[in-house]
């Protein structure tokens, strides 16, 4: 544990467990990892439903408080808004926060438009997404009114590094990683044998894992047009493929339709959190086929399973896998790509039990939630440092 000074943090998030996603784990193991560093920490988040009653809850140490959340679209940002920016007024006033760490660009920033807090300090992570779409249509003016005063921004990537000092280049932009827990994924065999034989594959096929969401800017479809080739060319081949979407059902006609309903690919659908380890364990090597992307937790996660990775050359991408060492990289929209980048690792099972243990090797130096939460505690430090004069 670290011994810098006691911090009172609120951290600002829509999304939030339980719901699965890069976003939502960030503040979870952020959040956890600054209690354990001595700091007081609150999440203030949403769950989905009607009513007027705010939630509060215990969750692995954590306060959490939740606000409703309208189904009824055209209530859901005001009522959410109003109610949220009425709580941190209040914890504000009676609870001395001392930082505000804020997270999803669209709901949290019309929370934080109506915040005056000069005696703590505002942090932004730019997780992309709405970001990356605005930045592209040259929307620089309109995202500096959507984003509020904000005293420091964290950047997952270096591409993301470079939007934001592009959009705000009188703001401090620090570039920290996302990153996973070794405690929570590890090399574990029998796991993996388990969830091998649950599927019904043989111990001695080799196994491609992907947990990408079957939607547009995943490229998922890149993968799915090059797997029938892969499995005519390799009969001891399998693929696992986990995750939800509006393209899923489609995917599977269309594997159907193109493999005779081959037994060796086998979609999962949406899974749990819990699954996770498992399922990245059946695997022999780990794919992401995405078409953009932040700093992929899935890619770090099958890294600390010493798993070897194929992933697009895009965002994030190249900035937690080493070309050669860790993972192969691939050019983005080509399924060309997708089975060549494969093939290079299908064809040499050896190099990916070293590249395995590389990727391993870089989650325990580098990429691990607990280095990169004393990274954004000594953000948190300097901003209050400069934010008090």
């Amino acid at each position: 544990m670290t011994t810098t000074k006691q911090r009172r943090i609120l951290m600002l998030s829509s999304d939030f467990l339980p719901n699965i996603g890069g976003v939502a784990a960030y503040v979870y193991e952020v959040s956890k990892q600054l209690l354990k560093e001595g700091h007081e920490v609150t999440v203030l988040t949403k769950y989905d439903g009607f009513g007027m009653k705010v939630r509060e809850e215990m969750l692995d140490g954590l306060r959490v408080i939740r606000v409703p959340f309208s189904p009824v679209k055209k209530f859901q940002d005001l009522e959410y808004v109003v109610r949220t920016r009425g709580i941190i007024k209040e914890l504000i006033a009676n609870e001395a926060i001392d930082i505000i760490h804020w997270h999803t660009l669209n709901k949290d920033s019309k929370v934080m438009r109506g915040i005056q807090f000069p005696n703590g300090a505002i942090i932004h992570t730019n997780h992309f997404v709405w970001f990356r779409e605005m930045y592209r249509a040259g929307a620089f003016a309109k995202l500096r009114k959507m984003i509020p005063y904000t005293d420091h921004f964290i950047a997952p990537s270096r591409e993301i590094e470079e939007m934001s000092q592009a959009v705000f280049p009188e703001g401090d932009v620090t570039r920290i990683p996302n990153g996973v827990d070794p405690a929570k994924f590890f090399p574990d065999p029998l796991l993996g044998e388990e969830k091998r034989l649950e599927y019904g594959i043989p111990k001695d096929h080799t196994v491609v894992v992907t947990t990408n969401r079957m939607s547009g800017e995943k490229g998922m479809g890149y993968l799915i047009d090059a797997i029938p080739n892969l499995l005519r060319e390799y009969e001891k081949l399998s693929f696992i493929l986990a995750g939800d979407g509006a393209e899923l059902r489609y995917f599977e006609k269309k594997i159907g339709e193109s493999t005779r309903n081959s037994p060796r690919v086998h979609f999962l659908g949406r899974i749990k959190n819990s699954d996770i380890l498992p399922i990245v364990n059946a695997g022999d090597i780990f794919l992401q086929t995405s078409l953009e992307e932040g700093c992929s937790i899935s890619v770090l996660e099958a890294m600390a399973c010493e798993r070897p990775v194929v992933a697009t050359n895009i965002g994030g991408n190249p900035d937690i896998v080493q070309h050669g060492r860790t993972g192969i990289m691939i050019a983005p929209k080509s399924s060309h790509a997708v089975a060549e980048g494969l093939e290079k690792l299908i064809s040499n099972l050896e190099e990916c039990k070293l590249y395995g243990k590389h990727g391993k090797k870089s989650v325990l130096d580098e990429f691990n939630w607990e280095m990169l939460t004393r990274r954004i505690i000594t953000v948190y430090d300097k901003s209050l440092a400069k934010k008090q004069g």
